[in-house]
């Protein structure tokens, strides 16, 4: 199964990786590199099931980097497309209307 990236999501895991740099040691993001890495070999084996949004229900989510962020994504019929990496301590209001933004 193809996975892409929406430029929502470059754009947001680049603006984490910033702020990370600044808070987070190198191995603290090479953990959230190599939990980015490990979502993309479980999530084309279908190993894990992911939950989705109550009022996104196309959208999953799971949780990596140390549980700090969050990685949405969409399941299509021959591709999966990740559609946003979030930090859980950001403002949740500028959240929702992000993925109002991208539906």
């Amino acid at each position: 199964m193809k996975i892409t990236i929406s430029e929502t999501a470059k754009r947001s895991l680049d603006e984490i990786i910033d702020f990370l740099k600044i808070r987070w040691t190198v191995k603290e993001i090479n953990v959230l590199k190599n939990d980015i890495e490990k979502f993309r070999k479980t999530i084309t084996d279908d190993i894990v099931k992911h939950p989705s949004l109550e009022n996104f229900p196309d959208l999953k989510y799971t949780l990596i980097g140390k549980k700090q962020i969050k990685l949405f994504y969409e399941v299509r019929k021959n591709e999966i497309v990740i559609k946003l990496f979030w930090h859980c301590k950001q403002n949740p209001i500028r959240l929702k209307n992000i993925l109002n933004e991208n539906k």
